[in-house]
């Protein structure tokens, strides 16, 4: 049986590049076990080649070369201790991954809705829709009506969430008694919510004010409209007098959500608001 393998062989065996088993060399992460004094040729033992399957699987885990020089030359037990580490760290980055695939998705449904919402603003009519199922992340601001643009308030429901090692939704909205109203000024919101892009977050005693809720599945009458103060209450009427006038029960809530038209702070604000009134389940 041959003993030593010349570089170009050892990196044959062992699939990987000459280059790479001369840097690891120069490193002094994995060396030759006999360097040829006359022409300084490397030659390796067979018995090397375990190590540098260590080195190999080490940095396939993306451990950084500075830290597996450590680790190689620590004792087995630390090298326990390492590869549970760099177990823990791979599950939070599948989860954060995880994650990142919901909220990406959801961001992929939101757009599909965002549209659909957008082109129902230009029939400027009344519609019925389906929604699923949301939970979500709430805060109760009393005072706030559309007036005031508490969108300020969807800021704490930022923190928390990012603080959680999430992201706000896009989709924030506030809920308000369906009354007739007179003024804008007379709607008091409830609440502002932000719905959740993943279901595993936890709230601690800190986050008191904010709250878990649910927007419940079903039929929803609503309309849409680009968000302006002075055409609110026209829209909010033109709702309202529907059901009013075609008896329809419903749930007795409003909740106002507002989409942008764009994405760049350097282009002029643009927002299809949508509201909705969930019917009850005895229509």
């Amino acid at each position: 049986m041959k003993d030593l393998y010349t570089i170009g062989e050892t990196a044959k065996l062992n699939n990987i590049s000459v280059q790479t088993l001369r840097y690891y060399d120069r490193l002094g992460l994995f060396q030759p076990a006999h360097v040829d004094g006359h022409n300084g040729y490397r030659f390796y033992d067979s018995r090397q080649f375990f190590y540098l399957d260590i080195i190999k699987s080490l940095k396939y885990l993306q451990t950084p070369l500075e830290d597996i020089k450590k680790v190689i030359q620590d004792s087995p037990e630390n090298m326990l201790l390492f590869l549970h580490n760099q177990q823990k760290a791979i599950e939070r980055e599948k989860e954060r991954l995880l994650q990142a695939e919901q909220l990406l998705s959801k961001r992929k449904r939101q757009l599909a809705e965002q549209f659909e919402i957008s082109k129902r603003r230009e029939d400027n009519a009344i519609y019925s829709r389906y929604i699923e199922e949301q939970k979500v992340l709430k805060m109760a601001i009393p005072g706030g009506n559309p007036n005031t643009e508490p969108n300020i308030l969807t800021r704490k429901l930022a923190e928390i969430l990012e603080d959680k090692s999430s992201m706000i939704d896009n989709q924030c909205g506030y809920t308000y008694d369906l009354r007739a109203y007179q003024t804008t000024s007379q709607i008091d919101y409830d609440s502002v919510y932000s719905t959740l892009s993943h279901p595993n977050i936890e709230l601690s005693g800190e986050d008191a004010e904010i709250e878990f809720g649910l927007i419940a599945s079903g039929e929803y009458l609503c309309i849409a409209f680009d968000w302006s103060l002075q055409h609110y209450l026209r829209h909010y009427h033109k709702l309202y007098d529907y059901i009013k006038v075609n008896n329809i029960e419903t749930e007795g809530k409003v909740y106002e959500v507002s989409v942008p038209l764009n994405y760049s702070a350097s282009k002029e604000d643009c927002f299809v608001t949508e509201l909705r009134v969930k019917k009850s389940l005895i229509n």
